[in-house]
């Protein structure tokens, strides 16, 4: 029996020609960088795409990391485009390396000592601060009050603010019963709650974008509020940071393979 349904369209503001819902996507493109304590230069998240380094560090990105399968400064693959709705940024885990090494995306056994002199923790993103009396430590508060956000395309400014201005709208939501239990987020980790542009950032094949994340100020470092987790104090020399994820939701369009 024949279809005669006919092909679903609609028009949006922002975009010159119809969308075909056979086409598009409601998804999101999202790219992860890497941050260390006292870091004051600028990271550009989308540079590098699947198994490249990742950004400020030395590991390959992997599909949890990022899901552009080439730099955005060569912009989307052909055949590609997006509809960006809603930047989000969210720290996805704070990170403790004994003997100054780099983080790994698995952690590992501490070993050696004590205190070790090798292996890896991580944990989810806690507040920190400079209260000494918050003895918990934590990346978010430094990061969100010192990071400034440029998303641009084609070296335009199509989006700048402090980094909270772009609530994560996803992650981990925990009710706990013990003290020493925190996970903070970027905002309520609900859709609802991420900020909505009312017209799209509209990417295309071969033309670059990047999202760049400029702390204005250096972040944190060991006794200042953003390393003082309990675990770094079994770590000999311990190299702290974080990773920061940037999401670009919206509709995606990709050509069928």
């Amino acid at each position: 029996m024949a279809d005669s349904t006919g092909t679903l369209t609609v028009k949006v503001p922002g975009y010159p020609q119809p969308i075909q819902f056979t086409d598009w996507t409601h998804d999101q493109l999202y790219h992860t960088v890497q941050f260390q304590a006292g870091n004051t230069n600028e990271v550009q998240a989308f540079i590098g795409g699947i198994g490249a380094s990742i950004p400020n560090g030395t590991r390959v990105l992997s599909l949890v990391d990022t899901n552009i399968p080439r730099s955005g400064d060569n912009g989307l693959s052909e055949g590609w485009e997006a509809l960006v709705y809603s930047i989000q940024i969210q720290i996805v885990r704070e990170w403790a390396v004994a003997s100054n090494g780099q983080p790994q995306l698995v952690d590992t056994p501490l070993t050696g000592g004590p205190p070790a002199t090798a292996g890896q923790l991580s944990r989810p993103a806690h507040t920190g601060g400079g209260d000494p009396a918050y003895l918990a430590g934590g990346a978010l508060f430094d990061f969100l009050r010192k990071t400034y956000v440029r998303f641009t395309v084609n070296q335009k400014i199509q989006s700048e603010a402090p980094a909270e201005k772009y609530p994560q709208g996803s992650g981990i939501s925990v009710f706990g019963t013990t003290t020493d239990l925190e996970v903070a987020n970027n905002g309520i980790p609900s859709p609802r709650d991420a900020r909505a542009f009312v017209l799209p950032i509209w990417l295309r094949a071969n033309i670059a974008y990047v999202c760049k994340l400029s702390p204005q100020a250096a972040y944190a470092t060991l006794g200042n509020g953003l390393t003082d987790w309990i675990g770094a104090a079994h770590i000999v020399n311990p190299n702290f940071g974080f990773d920061v994820r940037v999401d670009l939701v919206g509709l995606i369009k990709r050509p069928v393979t």
